[in-house]
């Protein structure tokens, strides 16, 4: 694993290989936050990938292979529950519950709403016993949040999958892609409809708080068969503080947090757009047409509130009113959103060779 801890070595971070496209990352996110308020930045709403998760069934073989290398994986760098050892015809077999391999690098990267995140980047390795087979073969999956990444090869973490992590797969496969776009609407004034079949799920969720600070929405759909999932929570300022007391380091900075302690009138809301697709069919479904995430979904923006909108949303939204549109606007930004994912690195032909046949 000498090569391995080389490349995860912090040092390794200072060669040329990795800086140019780290440099380039770094100028473009300074362009865009600049002129940055503490509201909303002028920058168009759009979606983000939030997770990818590969999956592959292997042979107890070439699993083993795979198992050699994540368990000669630096052990500072690993982090998750215990792993277990498989029994009867799983014996001498290692199993991992959502194990993080870690990158040994934190940096501060800036949400679209100007919110500071530290973030630590990590692949997540899940194996389990492949259900039903009888020559005891086993499902391995991987899961990769590409907002913690730079999203070049160059990224010592993507290298590592590309090169040592992927290869051993014997046909991995997309299995679950998300996406989310966060805007400063109050979900409260939407109104969701999934016009579905029986089976369909509309669940809606109000939790409170222990000091009624806040209120957190969940609007929930999923149509019949689990392939595409819609999910519109409600983040208030308050919620997002009460995360970074909690210690999370995917949350806000401290430095954003004391802004809005010292400015209590510049309540700042969020609420965040979530789709979801499940299984390789409904995948090449999207990735044929985009604008099937969303058929079928109705979502209106009623603002009977009272509450008038907020600073901020004109430039978010490029000072068009898409309350009367609303569907159409996040079905246009799926096309973005899909030709991001064709862009992801670790995303190899084969992978979209065997997701979409």
């Amino acid at each position: 694993m000498a090569n391995s801890e080389r490349i995860f070595n912090p040092n390794e971070y200072g060669t040329e290989q990795y800086q140019q496209p780290n440099h380039r990352y770094q100028q473009q996110m300074d362009e865009q936050f600049s002129r940055r308020q503490i509201g909303y930045p002028i920058k168009g709403l759009s979606f983000d990938v939030q997770t990818v998760k590969l999956t592959s069934t292997m042979t107890q073989q070439a699993y083993k292979m795979l198992q050699n290398l994540i368990e000669a994986f630096p052990a500072s760098q690993k982090s998750g529950p215990i792993p277990v050892v498989g029994t009867e015809k799983y014996r001498g077999v290692i199993f991992y519950d959502q194990l993080h391999l870690i990158d040994s690098t934190e940096y501060i990267v800036r949400s679209p709403l100007g919110f500071g995140y530290a973030v630590r980047k990590f692949l997540t390795v899940t194996t389990a016993p492949l259900l039903g087979s009888t020559s005891g073969e086993i499902k391995v999956t991987i899961e990769i949040s590409p907002n913690r990444l730079l999203n070049v090869k160059e990224e010592p973490l993507i290298d590592f999958l590309n090169k040592q992590l992927l290869p051993l797969l014997t046909s991995p496969r997309l299995e679950q892609v998300s996406f989310k776009l966060d805007m400063p609407i109050i979900s409260a004034n939407f109104h969701a409809q999934l016009l579905d079949e029986a089976g369909a799920i509309q669940k809606v969720t109000n939790t409170l708080n222990a000091d009624l600070e806040y209120e957190t929405t969940r609007l929930y759909f999923a149509d019949r068969t689990r392939s595409r999932e819609l999910i519109i929570t409600n983040e208030f300022q308050d919620l997002l503080t009460t995360q970074l007391l909690n210690g999370d380091s995917g949350s806000i900075s401290s430095r954003e947090a004391q802004w809005y302690q010292d400015h209590p009138d510049q309540r700042q809301f969020l609420t965040r757009i979530a789709l979801r697709v499940n299984q390789p069919a409904a995948i090449k479904r999207f990735m044929r047409k985009h604008d099937w995430l969303m058929r079928d979904i109705v979502i209106d923006y009623r603002d009977s509130s009272g509450q008038q909108r907020f600073d901020g949303t004109a430039y978010a939204t490029h000072g068009k009113d898409f309350r009367r549109s609303f569907t159409r606007m996040i079905t246009y930004r799926l096309k973005a959103a899909q030709q991001t994912l064709k862009k992801l690195p670790y995303l190899t032909d084969e992978v979209w060779q065997n997701t979409l046949n």
